[in-house]
């Protein structure tokens, strides 16, 4: 026992050095190890990516423009009395439709009727009186001064009679013009004034579809152009802008379009909303798969293409959403080689290996 401890006292220094040996030989083995796995797990910077891509050809798209409004009557009036009296007769049910010249009310005409014979009989004597002075103004016994008289007379006279005339026809109550009788505010047996509101009528063909453009889309139409109605209610009705207004709204600096819209048979009522549809002049367009739409490190849209073997980014205007893609302006290319798949793993002028689609 005591030999063998003089033994290990004796060879302590070699033993030391043999120990660091063994660690020196652990730590360079592992480090080599994690160096060779790194090397393994990692790919090669230099491998060529391959992704899918689709050729696109440009088309001719009509962008559609969409200002949204409602539907307005083309005329709407109210009657008021001309004459004063008291309602006789009423021959109208408030929300028929009316053709124009029909008599609806009739106010009391026995009055006008007085006195449009009245002036009737005065207009004769007075027709007499100036007949009569002709004749002794030719013969020499009447002079100029007494005829211009007695012409004076005659031609007040044949005012008033006139006058009377008016008034008589005014106490009946004519529709001026195919209408629906929208509202009423007398009775019969009202005695009315000169002013007082009798009927109002609303005139629905043709109906305005009434909307209101931006300063952008506005400098876009024109009067005369075609366009669809799409109602609220689903009907959908063919027209043509006939009013564009010159000046925009002080608060919105929006301008009012009015698209005109034929109503025969009065389906169409007033106030229901909807918007106009404008297609406008076709311009060459792409059509891509909403898929294929990404960002760029300054967070604009676009998609990516391929340019001489390397990946391109190509900023975007879309024209129309239809829900399967989107149509975007061409921007002066006619076609355009479009990765379709594996375009968020490559990098901008990185190359890479095509693989077209059919």
């Amino acid at each position: 026992m005591s030999n063998l401890k003089n033994l290990i006292l004796t060879n302590k220094k070699y033993l030391l050095y043999f120990s660091i040996f063994l660690i020196l030989i652990y730590f360079f083995s592992f480090f080599l190890t994690s160096d060779e796995e790194l090397k393994t797990s990692t790919p090669e910077k230099n491998d060529v990516q391959t992704v899918l891509v689709k050729k696109i050809v440009a088309k001719k798209f009509s962008k559609p423009l969409i200002i949204r409004g409602h539907t307005r009557s083309s005329r709407i009036v109210t009657l008021k009395s001309q004459v004063e009296g008291k309602i006789s007769a009423i021959n109208y049910v408030k929300g028929e439709f009316v053709k124009a010249g029909k008599e609806i009310v009739l106010i009391n005409p026995e009055d006008k009727i007085a006195k449009s014979t009245e002036m009737e009989a005065l207009l004769n004597q007075r027709k007499k009186e100036y007949s009569v002075a002709e004749q002794l103004y030719d013969k020499g016994y009447r002079s100029e001064v007494k005829l211009s008289e007695s012409r004076t007379k005659f031609e007040e006279a044949l005012a008033l009679f006139e006058k009377s005339q008016v008034e008589l026809n005014n106490t009946k109550i004519i529709i001026p013009f195919d209408s629906f009788i929208d509202d009423s505010y007398v009775e019969l047996g009202d005695y009315l004034k000169k002013g007082d509101e009798i009927v109002t009528v609303v005139d629905l063909d043709p109906i305005f579809l009434v909307a209101y453009a931006s300063e952008k889309e506005v400098s876009l139409l024109k009067v005369g152009q075609k366009g669809t109605a799409n109602l609220s209610n689903g009907q959908k009705i063919k027209g043509y802008i006939n009013f564009i207004s010159v000046s925009a709204n002080e608060k919105t600096r929006n301008f009012k379009v009015q698209l005109q819209i034929s109503n025969y048979n009065k389906e169409v009522l007033a106030g229901i909303s909807g918007e106009i549809r404008i297609n406008l002049d076709p311009v060459d367009s792409f059509f891509i798969p909403s898929s294929v739409v990404t960002l760029n490190n300054k967070g604009v849209l676009g998609i990516k293409i391929i340019k001489d073997k390397r990946a391109k980014f190509l900023s975007i205007n879309i024209l129309s959403d239809t829900g399967k893609g989107y149509w975007i302006s061409n921007n002066n290319l006619f076609e355009i080689d479009l990765i379709t798949r594996g375009q968020e793993f490559v990098l901008e002028n990185e190359l890479i290996n095509p693989s077209y689609e059919n």
